[in-house]
């Protein structure tokens, strides 16, 4: 995470107070993400200019990892919400988060010229006891370890073609081997003439445990990583 630079302390003040309204029960324009799962994947909309609030309900954020140079995050280490802004001109991203107790949280952003907004995510049903999140927890840490991997280009170099669709061209450039996981990455190009957008789940085989898609929406010619986590052999 990035240092804060300084200059969103009226921005934070409001935020704060503007939990504080939320939890006595005073409607904001929030949005609330509701997740059956750690790594259930769902959507929000940030704000391209201005610093965005991210809270996990009853929880602290600890880390926002996410491809290099899309964003940039400033933490709040008392409050436990985290600021994220983008930094690019990248339409969608996608975001892993990490809270104090060990959880990790998928979220597909949509980047659009519109004021800061504040998002919340909630787990589905009631907070997970302590010991259930240990027994959930070392899975969901290593699909991020070995996506965050390839994130960082680690692994073997590869440069192999994979028929896809039409229209697009696939690589599979870089492959880990992290215990019975295997990371795959991948280059995908639109070399059509048209906008297409891509659905995470068009990705999903037998085996597959994670799929990651930096930027789902491609104009012609633009190029996106996929990384795609699965069983090992």
């Amino acid at each position: 995470m990035s240092a804060n630079s300084g200059k969103q302390v009226n921005k934070i003040s409001l935020a704060l107070a503007l939990i504080s309204s939320l939890n006595a029960g005073v409607a904001g324009a929030v949005q609330i993400l509701h997740q059956g799962s750690p790594m259930d994947a769902t959507t929000a909309i940030v704000s391209r200019n201005e610093p965005n609030m991210i809270r996990v309900e009853g929880r602290k954020i600890r880390r926002i990892h996410g491809a290099e140079g899309l964003f940039t995050v400033t933490p709040e280490k008392d409050t436990g919400v985290a600021w994220l802004k983008p930094t690019s001109d990248a339409p969608m991203m996608s975001i892993f988060i990490t809270d104090d107790a060990g959880q990790h949280w998928k979220v597909l952003l949509k980047v659009e010229d519109i004021p800061a907004e504040t998002i919340i995510i909630r787990g589905g049903g009631r907070m997970d006891k302590p010991d259930a999140i240990a027994r959930k927890e070392p899975r969901n840490d290593a699909l991020l370890r070995t996506i965050m991997s390839l994130y960082d280009r680690e692994g073997d170099a590869k440069n192999e073609i994979i028929p896809l669709w039409e229209g697009t061209r696939f690589v599979l450039v870089r492959t880990i081997d992290a215990g019975d996981l295997r990371g795959e990455a991948y280059l995908l190009t639109n070399t059509s003439d048209r906008e297409i957008v891509m659905d995470e789940r068009e990705f999903y085989r037998d085996g597959v445990q994670a799929v990651s898609v930096e930027q789902p929406v491609l104009g012609p010619n633009e190029t996106t990583p996929v990384y795609v986590i699965s069983e090992g052999q």
